[in-house]
């Protein structure tokens, strides 16, 4: 009796290791700024290993109060009209994160909350935007596909900060 109790457990522990290995291990990468200061956001968050993954089985949100208060960041009333929309086309996938009001501050933060089958996932971005006249975003308007260079414009590039949590 034992030993059937031990294959039982060391066949579910076993099941259980199959299963998680095949659940897509989605992440989220580096965010893309392509608005500047007084203008509606524009930016696109990278989606990792997507796998075959849907548009649909991928529900981006802004995180909840009571994530923005465990993480210690501020939820300005502003965030509510940031739209999040997923783009899934292979290992190009990304969040679109647009809002219809123009950003006023210079410094924006907020954590973004991803549900997938399996699992959610929390990351916090902190974005510095310029001015639209400054030259950095005047070069990024002119040639959007090549990259910029750092010591050019260290403010204009988007950061993501350093937490990211599986939930």
């Amino acid at each position: 009796m034992a030993r059937v109790h031990q294959l039982l457990v060391l066949t579910l522990v076993s099941g259980s290791a199959l299963y998680s290995g095949l659940v897509p291990a989605l992440g989220l990468g580096d965010i893309n700024l392509q608005s500047a200061l007084n203008q509606p956001l524009s930016a696109e968050i990278e989606l990792l290993d997507v796998g075959d993954l849907t548009r649909d089985e991928i529900k981006v949100r802004l995180a909840s109060q009571s994530a923005f208060d465990q993480s210690g960041v501020d939820r300005p009333f502003f965030l509510n009209d940031l739209r999040f929309t997923p783009v899934v086309r292979g290992k190009s996938s990304v969040v679109r994160v647009v809002s219809t009001q123009p950003v006023r501050e210079p410094y924006l933060n907020f954590i973004v909350e991803v549900a997938r089958p399996g699992g959610t996932l929390l990351r916090e971005y902190t974005l510095l935007l310029d001015p639209p006249e400054s030259s950095y975003v005047a070069s990024a308007a002119a040639a959007p596909s090549a990259p910029a260079a750092p010591s050019r414009a260290p403010r204009a590039a988007a950061t993501a900060a350093v937490r990211s949590a599986p939930v």
